[in-house]
């Protein structure tokens, strides 16, 4: 069975809300919890296989070395932005939430770097 392609491409995104409607919605049982950082999980599992089996510049993975493992880099900044998340949703003080705040600034930046840096193939200069 085969989804249409706008459901296809935008699923992740279905689960990144639906994961955000049973943190804000829900009680804040163990359950839902769990629950809401499975659906996150599902949609960062999904987009980071489909980055990788898209990606144009796949010559260049293998030549750059990182510092951090791949598997490490490729999900840090959904971690990133779980945190700031999370720190916004628990933070009282206006210091913890301007930290959230640049957290998910943070992430959503590295985030759109990669597509645009994966997305085109590799200069020869």
């Amino acid at each position: 069975m085969q989804l249409p392609k706008s459901i296809y491409e935008n699923l992740p995104y279905l689960y990144f809300l639906i994961s955000g409607a049973i943190l804000t919605l829900g009680e804040t049982s163990h359950v839902f919890i769990f629950s809401a950082f499975i659906f996150y999980m599902a949609a960062c599992i999904v987009l980071v296989k489909r980055s990788a089996f898209r990606r144009l510049d796949k010559q260049y993975r293998k030549q750059n070395k990182r510092w951090l493992p791949e598997l490490i880099y490729e999900y840090l900044p959904f971690v990133y932005l779980a945190i700031g998340v999370f720190l916004l949703m628990i933070g009282t003080s206006d210091l913890l939430q301007f930290s959230a705040f640049a957290l998910i600034v943070w992430a959503v930046r590295n985030l759109v770097c990669r597509r645009h840096n994966r997305q085109r193939k590799q200069s020869l200069f």
